[in-house]
């Protein structure tokens, strides 16, 4: 978590202590949610946040243009998520969303972390 924001870290350089001590460390990361990067530079003894991920499997209910409702398989709960920024699996919601009878037989693989919901995978039911 840097910045109250979900983040995977992309590299990380650590420096050599100094006169009073403490090495550094600087993380270099994107968010999840809005690929923006951010860089972070911590005393290397020191904690960070990490959030959880909570990872399920949904049935798409409704594709809307900016939003998509989603009911998970297990406690059938329904949430709206917002459009995935991958070009593939926008095209796939598209296609979707023409057909309403394929859209039935599909699910989605969710990721919740940090309070925020993204589709990380579509893939057809069995």
């Amino acid at each position: 978590m840097v910045e109250d924001e979900a983040c995977i870290i992309k590299s990380t350089e650590r420096s050599k202590s100094g006169k009073h001590g403490h090495a550094k460390v600087r993380v270099v990361c994107v968010g999840v949610f809005d690929d923006n990067k951010r860089s972070l530079t911590i005393p290397s003894g020191h904690m960070v946040e990490v959030p959880e991920i909570i990872k399920g499997n949904a049935q798409i209910n409704f594709i809307e243009d900016v939003t998509i409702n989603i009911m998970d398989l297990e406690t059938y709960e329904s949430f709206d998520v917002a459009w995935p920024k991958d070009e593939e699996m926008k095209n796939k919601l598209s296609d979707l969303q023409q057909n309403p009878s394929e859209m039935a037989q599909t699910q989605v693989e969710y990721w919740n972390l940090a309070g925020k919901t993204l589709i990380n995978r579509i893939f057809a039911a069995k």
